[in-house]
């Protein structure tokens, strides 16, 4: 049986807050997460170690995704984790849909894919056509593929929602 977890990043400055302090680069590549999704994404990775096992991580380029994989990554060999431009903000499903094709991703059981809205709920929606929940930043959603599938597209189900407020409890000491 395979899953996959997505995972939005934590919560982030706004555009805007980011676009009048930062005189350097203004490209929303490059905007990092806020003070509270720094705690958000302290409290996903030890939900994550507690509960989860991953034999691939997949994460968008994005500032505010590596941000959001920081804590776990410490936890997690590096050979598991792999940077992906086909996730990267506003690649729409075909992003996903390409990434689905790489070797690594077909061999591996359990994946977290780190990325953005609006792509990762299409990508759930895709792969879970009844998927039609809100995709706060921070949320982890994990997908169960049925194991007899040709394809993915309407393959899984949706194993559970666990939006960023639920996961205060799990703080890494």
């Amino acid at each position: 049986m395979k899953t996959i977890t997505l995972l939005r990043h934590a919560d982030t400055i706004s555009r805007e807050e980011y676009r009048l302090t930062n005189k350097k680069d203004k490209s929303d590549l490059f905007r990092p997460l806020s003070k509270l999704g720094k705690i958000q994404s302290k409290h996903i990775a030890k939900f994550a170690l507690e509960h989860l096992s991953f034999d691939l991580i997949v994460c968008s380029p994005a500032k505010r995704t590596l941000q959001t994989l920081k804590p776990l990554k410490k936890f997690v060999p590096k050979s598991h984790i792999m940077i992906s431009e086909d996730i990267a903000p506003d690649c729409g499903l075909e992003g996903y849909m390409k990434l689905t094709q790489n070797k690594a991703f077909m061999e591996a059981q359990n994946v977290l894919l780190v990325g953005h809205q609006p792509d990762l709920k299409s990508f759930a929606t895709y792969i879970a056509p009844p998927f039609n929940a809100l995709v706060p930043k921070g949320v982890l959603i994990r997908l169960v593929l049925k194991q007899d599938a040709l394809s993915l597209e309407g393959s899984g189900v949706i194993d559970f929602i666990i939006p960023p407020f639920a996961l205060e409890d799990f703080k890494i000491k």
